[in-house]
């Protein structure tokens, strides 16, 4: 295979790929097998072992194609099949049953319940496999699960669901509640380190998808299970399965909710006006400014009668509301013996707990499946979502700063009762900050994502034992953006000595006018596999899949901004002004093509065996490193299927030992990292200015793929037909090659250091799920716990860079001083060692420790702090009694540090109120031991407290109440009253409490930083299904 692929070339005509395909499809239908066997007409009835009948129960032709129907309502079915065939009748709770034909004509089945998972199926990489004969390391979330919490954002709900997943969300905005995903540690540092989201086999956004159409979410950790993705799988892989219409009776469902959100936690600022003023005054006096509050004006607002003039204002209240979320979900599924349907419509809005945050979504999913011949099966399935965000133009953690830097000593509006805005109580009382109504008021930007997933595929069963499966899909996606402002007029809140109000021009030119910017990106996708699936004998099984994929990625964007518009209503770019405008437009291409393939073996269902390999070539690698070959093997040994233990230890269910061993690759690194970029430059010539092209930065024509090798052990056992269960594993993740831009280029090149792979890392940990379930009676219950670990280290870089990569320590450690204490006396500091920019240290300071002991605290002093958890968990709770069922889920994060920067270590920054414990700071009068002397900031205060030292470094360790779900299943004889299938009243409650240390907003943050942000939210909801 060629090295040097053209992208033009990778661009395959689909349209005239998938007719020949197509052709070829239709040879192979009409060829019958030699030896035709009798087709005979089977029915019968399924019941429980009450002799009640089960309505929907899956019957299934065994072999390949998958063909088969569902009983009705009544429990009846009714299937052509080959006289000779197996059918294998299957339902939820009830033990699968193969049952030979045999020429019979009616064949009536009674279910056996049943505790166990060991024939549970599993969606891979793709196909699906037997959980039990799985080699890999693979977690599956079921979509019921997923429902039960009112968020609306499925990447959320996965939080806590799978050991070794990591779920951080960073804010609690809607529309903007995205995640941060990793799976078994952080992938890269200088890729990206989020895993292969695929839906329903093909590219996607998970975020763009309704919970209530996905039917299971399947992850993939380790190189046995993702190997088959190649390139793209350094990082784990999400498999999203969408709900599929089954065979049988038709099914309308409809389900609504409605629930209040409010924020989780908020900081405990001084919200007392003449407090603030005196500790303010403090600060300034300290930092040897006049104070900036006379007595007579802290006299006025301690003494006042009138709190609309002289405030004790809480904008944390004012700010912060409780805001609603509706859902709407309506679902029609269903199919007869030759066809499967499911259509779906689905409707969120949520309202923001700040003002102008508000949010909506419409989904549409539309499933079909033909069974055009006995032989072949063609399908189609669109996902289509349209998202429409509205928020102010100052955004996520910026107006949530906007409300935490508003002092006390003004409310939003002038007290005269004109309705003009406030800015603040004094000219110079903030630094450059705007006030909260004066940003919810001004403009406003606006967001509108269209996003459509299709693909159509055909399924053919070449002969006995071999599939052959077509698949052509694309996924589109549309972002129309616009973003305006135009002023806002503030006044100050206390008038002047005349007694007027004084106007405030506090708006940037810079920010006034309109921004709208288009972008697109429209992913094609074809792959097709044979999949062989045999018996050799009764002992050996082996199955075996060979495939072909391609892709290819388009993605335009323009861009446009104006000025000096004629009003503030006419916000369309031809209104403003010509003069001063700037418009912008880019097209990125890539490509990928592949081969792949997977072979599976099994000795008795007990020693098992598989090995993956896929060849990638990417438009993203330099040409001489463009293809790379991606592999893994594994092994599994069912120990509970030996002569010793089999039949003889009763309680045993399944005791499996598993292993892998593979190299992965990242090809998330960039369009174009190894390609010179030209830029426009101007330079003067004569009496001109001209422009010419430069390069920007110098690039590395030998770079490679990102490699990441894994291994993993594991461990699955059952007891007491699964009441009992655990899974253990232990994995270890080596990636080498990671880009970095190098950091040994001296400025006096004039060009930018280029990209390279000039790093390596690893990651080790361990997994642990334990789960019990149980029935007695009409009462049942369960528990499952989650646990995992792991330490990450930096192994090599070219130039290492402290306080960002440093070898044999974690990625992105934090290097701070040791905090020990607080000075109390002049004496203190004199007999101490000499503390950083020590001729402005005083008593009240932070004092700092010298590790070293030369009697000089320096750089040299700083300590490490690892930035990741020691380890994560979860735990829930499950119960359930006649048509009542209740369920708690708890998780939470333990020995995580973030280091507070900005206004988290700057009591007045831009004229905040302090957090409450600086009520007791030190002053001379009262020597406190736990909180320092008050300051301004770092740019006003060259003292101690300006450098980053372990006295801000919190601890953001929690546990969180994540979920309570309560809900009751109306009994069967209400249920034909109302002639309805079923109907689920329920109450949801999220991140009901929570138990932490940390003083910020939420410790549920993507990293560490400033304190304001953007808070999680406390949801309660209600709401019901109903299905006809």
């Amino acid at each position: 295979m060629p090295n040097n692929l053209p992208l033009q070339c990778w661009n395959l005509p689909l349209s005239g790929l998938l007719l020949r395909l197509g052709m070829l499809l239709l040879l192979f239908a009409s060829i019958n097998p030699v030896q035709a066997q009798q087709v005979i007409t089977v029915s019968g009835t399924v019941s429980d072992s009450t002799g009640t009948t089960l309505p929907g129960v899956s019957i299934l032709i065994e072999g390949p194609g998958n063909r088969g129907t569902t009983t009705n309502g009544d429990g009846k079915y009714t299937l052509e099949v080959n006289s000779t065939a197996t059918l294998v009748f299957s339902y939820i709770g009830y033990s699968p049953q193969r049952v030979s034909v045999t020429n019979r004509s009616v064949i009536n089945v009674r279910m056996v319940p049943t505790e166990s998972n060991l024939d549970e199926v599993v969606v891979v990489g793709y196909g699906t496999q037997k959980k039990v004969n799985l080699t890999g390391a693979v977690a599956t979330v079921s979509g019921v699960e997923l429902v039960k919490r009112p968020t609306p954002n499925i990447q959320n709900l996965l939080q806590g669901r799978v050991p070794g997943l990591d779920v951080v969300q960073g804010t609690g905005q809607p529309g903007r509640d995205n995640a941060n995903i990793s799976i078994r540690g952080l992938g890269s540092f200088g890729a990206s380190s989020a895993p292969l989201v695929l839906i329903d086999g093909v590219i996607g956004s998970i975020t763009n998808l309704s919970p209530d159409d996905v039917a299971d979410v399947s992850v993939l950790k380790d190189a046995a299970s993702a190997a088959i993705y190649g390139a793209r799988a350094a990082n784990g892989v999400i498999l999203v399965t969408t709900k599929k219409g089954k065979k049988g009776q038709n099914t309308l469902e409809y389900s609504t909710s409605y629930g209040q959100s409010e924020a989780t936690r908020l900081p405990d600022l001084v919200y007392n006006s003449a407090q603030y003023m005196e500790l303010r005054n403090q600060a300034h006096i300290r930092v040897g400014q006049p104070a900036f509050y006379t007595q007579a004006q802290i006299d006025a607002y301690r003494n006042a009668t009138d709190r609309t003039k002289y405030p004790n204002f809480n904008w944390m209240d004012y700010a912060f509301r409780k805001a609603p979320i509706v859902n709407h979900h309506l679902g029609f599924s269903g199919g007869s013996d030759k066809s499967t349907f499911n259509i779906s419509f689905n409707y969120l809005n949520q309202k923001g707990v700040l003002e102008k945050n508000d949010y909506s979504r419409y989904n549409a999913l539309f499933d079909y499946t033909s069974q055009l011949h006995k032989r072949v099966m063609v399908g189609t399935n669109v996902n289509f979502s349209y998202q429409n965000i509205t928020e102010p133009w100052q955004t996520n953690d910026g107006l949530v700063l906007i409300v935490y830097h508003s002092a006390p000593t003004f409310g939003p509006y002038l007290p005269d009762g004109s309705g003009r805005i406030s800015n603040t109580a004094y000219q110079g009382e903030s630094v450059g900050q705007r006030s909260y109504p004066s940003v919810v008021n001004n403009g406003a930007q606006y967001t509108k994502n269209y996003n459509v997933n299709a693909q159509a595929y055909a399924n053919v069963d070449v002969m006995k034992g071999l599939q052959w499966q077509l698949k052509g899909a694309f996924t589109y996606f549309n972002q129309d953006y616009r973003n305006h402002q135009f002023g806002v007029p503030t006044y100050y809140y206390q008038p002047n000595d005349k007694g007027e109000y004084v106007y405030v021009d506090n708006s940037s030119p810079s920010y006034l006018g309109v921004n709208q910017q288009f972008s697109q990106s429209l992913t094609k996708t074809f792959y097709t596999t044979l999949n062989y699936d045999t018996k050799i004998g009764t002992n050996h099984g082996i199955t075996a899949l060979v495939g072909y994929e391609q892709q290819n990625n388009t993605s335009p964007s323009l861009s446009g901004a104006r000025r000096n518009f004629p009003n503030n209503t006419l916000i369309e770019l031809n209104a403003g002004s010509a003069q001063g405008q700037s418009t912008g437009g880019t097209t990125t291409e890539w490509a990928l093509q592949s081969v792949f393939g997977r072979i599976n073996y099994n000795f008795r269902e007990k020693y098992l065996l598989e090995a993956n390999a896929r060849y990638d070539g990417t438009s993203r690698v330099s040409e001489a490193n463009r293809w790379g070959l991606f592999s893994a093997v594994s092994a599994g040994w069912r120990v509970s299927e030996e002569d010793f233990l089999k039949n003889k230890v009763s309680w045993l269910s399944n005791l499996k030992l598993r292993a892998s061993l593979g190299t992965l690759g990242n090809q998330e690194i960039g369009n174009y990292p190894y390609q010179d970029i030209l830029g426009l430059t101007s330079y003067p010539f004569g009496t001109s200015l001209n422009q010419a092209a430069q390069l920007n930065r110098l690039t590395d024509k030998n770079l490679q793929w990102e490699k990441t090798k894994v291994t993993d052990i594991g461990l699955d056992v059952d007891l007491f037909n699964g009441k009992l269960g655990a899974t253990v594993d232990w994995y270890k993740k080596e990636t080498s090659g990671i880009l970095a831009v190098r950091q040994d280029v001296p400025a006096s090149v004039g060009l930018g250091a280029p990209t390279t792979n000039a790093g390596a890392m690893v990651n080790k940990g361990w997994e642990v799920e334990l789960r019990h379930q149980n029935r007695v009676g009409d009462f049942s219950y369960g528990a499952n716990v989650l646990f995992s670990a792991y330490r990450n280290k930096v192994t090599r870089v070219l130039a290492p860079n402290r306080g960002v990569f440093e070898v044999g320590l974690p990625y992105n450690s934090i290097f701070i001083y040791e905090w020990i204490g607080i000075f109390q006396s002049q004496d203190e500091i004199n007999a101490s060692p000499k503390q950083p920019n020590s001729g402005n240290v005083r008593p009240g300071d932070l004092k700092i420790k010298d590790q070293d002991g030369n009697g000089t605290v320096g750089p040299e002093d700083r300590i490490s702090i690892n930035p990741f958890p020691n380890y994560t968990y979860s735990f829930g709770l499950n119960a359930g009694w006649k048509g009542f069922n209740l369920t708690a889920f708890f998780q939470g994060v333990q020995g995580r540090k973030l280091y507070v920067t900005g206004w988290g270590i700057e009591p007045f920054g831009q004229g905040a109120p302090p957090p409450t414990k600086y009520l007791n700071a030190w002053t001379p009068e009262n020597h406190s031991t736990t909180v320092p002397a008050v300051y301004l900031d770092r740019v006003s205060y060259p003292g101690v407290q300006g450098y980053p030292s372990t006295y801000f470094l919190q601890d953001a360790s929690y546990l969180r109440l994540k979920n309570v779900y309560l809900s009751y299943t109306l009994p069967r004889k209400l249920l034909d009253r109302l002639h309805t299938r079923g109907l689920i009243v329920y109450f949801s409650a999220d991140n009901l409490l929570t138990f932490t240390k940390y003083e910020g907003s939420d410790p549920e943050r993507a990293s560490g930083g400033n304190f304001a942000q953007f808070p999680q939210l406390r949801i309660l909801t209600g709401g019901l299904n109903i299905k006809f």
